[in-house]
């Protein structure tokens, strides 16, 4: 299938504040379903992974575990920030 990304929209997305933040719990369901929420609404998100988050599990790991439980794609990571996204024409089964 062909990538529907947006360079544009993801620059933007990267000057944008963090729309949630990965703690302690990691990909937990309530993370999963805020994620969908908010991907539902802005289609490109920046997401935070805190420190605490960083255990046995790496935070490219716990953004691919949360890509792959909401249908997105990741953009990139920058520090411990990255940038997902899922177009519109992306079903949660991709």
């Amino acid at each position: 299938m062909r990538d529907n990304k947006d360079p544009e929209r993801i620059k933007i997305a990267w000057q944008d504040p963090a729309m949630m933040q990965i703690g302690k719990g990691g990909v937990s369901e309530s993370v999963v379903k805020e994620a969908l929420r908010l991907l539902k609404k802005h289609q490109y998100m920046k997401i935070r992974v805190l420190r605490t988050a960083i255990g046995e599990t790496s935070k490219i790991d716990l953004v691919e575990s949360l890509c792959e439980k909401t249908g997105a794609k990741l953009a990139g990571f920058r520090g411990n920030t990255a940038v997902i996204y899922k177009s519109r024409t992306m079903k949660s089964s991709e």
